[in-house]
Formats: C-alpha cells, structure tokens, sequence
C-alpha cells in the first residue's frame, strides 16, 4: 500500500489523501470510503482515526480518500459565494470524482464525523453514488426519559447544593426578584442546530427508500445531548424506516475517540457493519 496526497476539486484548492486497497490484480473494487474532518480537526481526524481506518479498510480491500474540506486543514477557502454547507457538499462531490477516476469505481460510502455526518447525509440527497453514510453523533433529539437523564446527570455534577442554588435563581428571576441574565447568547454556527426533526425524519425517508444504508453511531460521553440505548427507537418510534437503518451505541468511546479501546471499538463498529451491509458475498 502506498499512499498519495494531491490537490483535487473544480478549483484545485482540496487536499486530500489516496489510499488504495489491497488487492489482487483485476479483483473490482467494492466501494470507495470518504473519510473527512471532524468540525475543525484535520483530514486525519480525531486522534488520527481516519488513517487508522484507511490502513484497516485497505487491508479488507477497500480503497478512501481522506481529505480537508474548503478552509479546514491543508485545503483553501473556495472563491464561491456557497453557504459553507453548501460548499462543504460541493467538495465532497469533487473529492468522489476524483476518487472515481482513481479508483474506477462509483459507489461511495462516507463516515462522517459530528459536522461530516451532516454532510454525507446531504451528500446521498444530491449524489447517487453515496451508498451509505456512517453518520456519528449526529442528530440527537430529547424524549421523556433522556431529559430526566440530562436532569439527574447536571444534579449530580452540580450537587444539590449547587443545583438548588440554581433553582433559587432561576425561580427569583422568573418572578422578576433578580435582575434577568443579559449575557447574549454564543453565536451558534451553521451546522449547530438540528432540522426540525419532521424535516429530518422525511430526508431519512427519501434516503432509505433510495436504498441508502445509514448506520447512527452514538458515543457513551455526551449525556447531555445522547444518554442511553433506548432514546434513539424512542426519537424516532413510528417512522416506517426505523427497521431499514442500523443504530450502534458505544457506551466507553467518548466524542473525539479519544482511547486506545475507543479507537477499536470504533473501527471494530465500522467494518462489521461494512461487511455486513455493503460488502457481503
């Protein structure tokens, strides 16, 4: 195996890193795995889990492309007017023709980490050749059960002392006793925000009944935003494509993946859900 790393894209300003599989001469190669940032962390990803991913996947005979998306890593802001959503599908999209003229193949799946989920999501809306997105610590929406987790998880890490003192407050300027909290808001970025989740229960709609394989991975350190097994089928409870998706909950892998046994966990998740779903004989 031996890697390369070119400018690609329309304007010649992505960066991106090839890695080729581990095949026999004239074998056809199954698919092509985009791997790209995490929010700001580089091409790499968090704790180089992409390039730990890419050797394993070369290994199984699976060529990736990880690269930098427009103004992340080694990648150059793009001169386009696009919204960074936009422009981030836009570079996507170049990424897999590259990747195509590569490695003759037109069937993508991307992992998309946090911001990159949301991405490769977008990506398979606009582009038939993403097969399936490995959507992590994506969409996350609360139900009765994970807010008293949320609940019981800031008492515990205020103590009641602190939490009634917080209660105090909050009950005072309800009642207009205290001076309300005037501190302004921090300016959310243009992927902090969840869809209604209507609007992206019906995109889950459209991609599963194009065939897409989805798989929603969810990491055990956020119990804020996800916090058990159940609250995934409890968010979505009734939707005809629940039973067509694959959900995975890594209870000791925290957000940025950041162990050894994360790192594993991680990968072990990734390729069996490959072979089970996208490679199968």
């Amino acid at each position: 195996m031996q890697e390369h790393t070119r400018i690609v894209g329309a304007e010649g300003h992505l960066v991106a890193t090839f890695t080729p599989a581990n095949r026999l001469p004239g074998v056809p190669t199954p698919l092509v795995v985009i791997l790209s940032n995490s929010g700001v962390i580089p091409r790499s990803g968090p704790h180089r889990i992409n390039v730990l991913l890419a050797r394993v996947l070369a290994d199984m005979g699976i060529p990736s492309v990880r690269f930098d998306m427009s103004g992340l890593g080694d990648s150059q802001r793009s001169s386009s007017t696009r919204t960074v959503t936009q422009q981030w599908v836009a570079d996507t999209r170049d990424v897999m023709d590259a990747a195509q003229a590569q490695f003759g193949c037109g069937r993508f799946m991307m992992v998309g980490l946090c911001s990159g989920a949301i991405i490769g999501h977008l990506v398979a809306l606009e582009d038939a050749r993403m097969r399936a997105v490995l959507l992590w610590d994506m969409y996350a929406y609360q139900t009765l059960q994970s807010r008293l987790r949320t609940l019981a998880f800031k008492i515990g890490r205020a103590g009641l002392a602190g939490s009634a003192q917080k209660a105090a407050v909050m009950l005072l300027r309800r009642l207009r006793l205290m001076a309300p909290d005037n501190t302004p808001p921090k300016p959310k970025g243009e992927m902090s925000t969840s869809p209604p989740k209507e609007e992206f229960m019906a995109r889950v709609e459209r991609l599963t009944s194009q065939g897409v394989e989805l798989l929603f991975a969810y990491c055990g350190g956020q119990p804020e935003w996800f916090n058990h097994r159940g609250q995934f089928a409890a968010m979505f409870r009734g939707q005809p494509w629940l039973p067509r998706v694959s959900f995975e909950m890594l209870q000791n892998t925290d957000h940025l993946i950041t162990s050894g046994p994360a790192k594993q966990a991680f990968i072990d998740m990734t390729t069996d859900w490959i072979r089970q779903k996208l490679v199968r004989a």
